[in-house]
């Protein structure tokens, strides 16, 4: 199997499953790494999505670890969703995933770069737990690399195209922003997001509330106030966002009506911005909730222009990402190359005599620098078959010339995919790399209204 990723989200599945899959996945990551056919292992859970990454050992595939066995894993450490709803993406599909999910372009707002956040977060987040594989930290490093280079080349995330901020374009639909005073409930990367994009609206009455204790230092880093009666800051606010996502709602539908009876007759509305709901039903009569799901309707297409030009840059990164992996993987045969020229030279070393006409350094000199000559053509052509996939062929000949065999790793990328970069085609959309040059503008030219 190699490199897979599992993933249920909102395109997919829909909001509902990805509340409940986010549910069942704390601790995964540790849990699936102790089993013996997986090297390695990584959740990003979003309220877009929730996304496994995972790689297999080299040799899962011959002791019968497939699709099916890690669904069955899956479903043993509680996670259901995922066992029994979850799109599986292996090997160059599993790559294709990762950098278009970090690129955004599999995002409810296309091009939002709150999710690369979240990628970056949950890649240190295993890395502390050791759960994170070498192949699954690069991929993801150069996922992100070129979520970096989709954020600055195209206008996709201009104007802070992201979840919070079409949620407050609907609340600005209905209600004047200017001097409303806001109560975020939650601390997390949502309510540092919300804070930011209401100082940018010109929001500075600003209230935060945390049942787990944190809202004091959130607070203070954000330059906001702490809310700590929640009844109070209920009664008076105009506008509430809840993010806390725990699973446990933050407005309680006692909270709400207690809420509603003290406005005397002001409604309460709520941005609710947490994939598993904030706000506990029966909402009573006084609020209304504007959602993920609300929000979700509401997104704008993209620019097919700017949305081309994010597909030409993913396909390079995932080409740059292949051809790199590929050179490190012959990486061993050209040492072996090496060692076997550089043991043919101190024999001949060896049998030079201690003295005589010719100095034994000149003659090491000399041999040394025959011997890099030597290995330089062979070295080069290794370069050259990697970035053309046709690394096995170069070692099949590196065995008939040299009777050099060596061992190393199965390819993480069908290289064949790229033999032509101008035919490279994204597998999920089909779409040449020739297609989306021609649509995209030049690299800092205007591009045309």
């Amino acid at each position: 199997m190699g490199l897979c990723v599992l993933t249920v989200d909102h395109a997919e599945q829909g909001l509902g499953v990805v509340s409940e899959a986010a549910a069942q996945v704390d601790g995964l990551g540790l849990a699936l790494t102790d089993h013996p056919q997986i090297r390695g292992a990584l959740v990003l859970s979003t309220c877009n999505r929730v996304c496994l990454i995972v790689e297999t050992s080299p040799d899962s595939a011959a002791q019968g670890f497939g699709e099916t066995a890690l669904r069955a894993c899956l479903a043993d450490q509680g996670a259901t969703v995922l066992a029994d709803s979850a799109q599986i993406f292996c090997e160059n599909d599993a790559v294709w995933r990762v950098f278009r999910v970090a690129a955004g372009l599999e995002s409810m707002v296309v091009g939002e770069r709150e999710v690369a956040g979240q990628m970056k977060r949950a890649l240190n987040e295993a890395r502390k737990e050791q759960t994170v594989s070498y192949i699954i930290g690069h991929v993801v490093e150069e996922a992100l690399k070129t979520s970096r280079h989709v954020a600055t080349e195209t206008a996709l995330a201009a104007e802070g195209r992201t979840v919070v901020a079409v949620g407050l374009d609907l609340v600005s639909q209905r209600m004047d922003l200017d001097g409303v005073r806001v109560l975020v409930m939650g601390t997390g990367s949502y309510a540092g997001a919300s804070c930011a994009q209401l100082n940018s609206r010109g929001v500075t009455d600003i209230q935060v509330h945390s049942a787990s204790g944190r809202a004091a230092g959130f607070a203070r880093r954000h330059r906001v106030a702490e809310a700590v009666d929640l009844d109070a800051a209920l009664a008076q606010a105009d506008l509430v966002v809840t993010c806390r996502g725990s699973g446990v709602p933050a407005l309680s539908a006692q909270a709400a009506r207690r809420a509603v009876d003290a406005r005397a007759g002001r409604d309460l509305l709520v941005l609710d911005l947490a994939v598993s709901g904030d706000v506990e039903d029966p909402v009573p009569a006084g609020v209304e909730v504007i959602d993920l799901e609300t929000i979700r309707h509401a997104v704008p297409a993209s620019a097919e222009a700017e949305r081309a030009a994010a597909e030409h840059i993913v396909a390079a990164g995932v080409r740059h990402l292949a051809i790199d992996l590929e050179r490190r993987r012959m990486a061993p045969a050209v040492v072996a190359l090496r060692d076997v020229i550089s043991d043919l030279v101190t024999a001949e070393l060896e049998r030079l005599p201690e003295e005589g006409s010719v100095p034994v350094d000149e003659v090491a000199a000399s041999l040394r620098r025959l011997a890099a000559s030597m290995a330089h053509i062979p070295s080069a052509r290794a370069r050259m078959a990697s970035e053309k996939g046709l690394g096995d062929r170069w070692l099949n000949s590196l065995s008939d010339v040299l009777g050099i065999d060596v061992e190393i790793a199965a390819p993480v990328i069908d290289m064949s995919t790229f033999t032509n970069a101008d035919c490279m085609a994204c597998p999920v959309t089909g779409l040449r790399v020739e297609d989306l040059a021609a649509d995209a503008a030049p690299r800092g030219e205007e591009k045309n209204s």
